[in-house]
C-alpha cells in the first residue's frame, strides 16, 4: 500500500468514525435518553474531541490534526495554520 492509499484510507476511517458517533448519539438520544444525558457530556464528548472537527476546540492532538500533518508529507504541501483544524475536509 502506498502512503497516498494509506492516507486516503485513514481519511475514510475518520469519516466513518464521525458517522458512527452521530448514529450512536441519535440512537441513544431517542431510545435511552437518561443514559444519553451522561454520555453526551463524557464519553461522546471525548470521542468527538479526539476525532477533531466535530465542534470541540482543543489544543491537543486530534485525528484530524494528524491527517492534516500527514497530508503535507503525502502530497508535499506546506502545513496551513494549525488553528484551521478542518482544512483537509473543507
Amino acid at each position: 500500500m502506498s502512503k497516498e492509499q494509506a492516507f486516503n484510507r485513514l481519511v475514510e476511517i475518520r469519516e466513518e468514525m464521525e458517522d458512527m458517533i452521530r448514529e450512536t448519539e441519535q440512537l441513544m438520544r431517542k431510545e435511552f435518553r437518561g443514559e444519553y444525558m451522561n454520555a453526551e457530556v463524557y464519553w461522546i464528548a471525548h470521542i468527538k474531541n479526539a476525532i477533531g472537527g466535530m465542534g470541540y476546540h482543543t489544543h491537543s492532538t486530534t485525528f484530524l490534526r494528524a491527517l492534516n500533518s500527514i497530508e503535507g508529507e503525502v502530497y508535499d504541501v506546506e502545513d496551513e495554520d494549525e488553528e484551521e483544524e478542518e482544512n483537509y475536509f473543507e
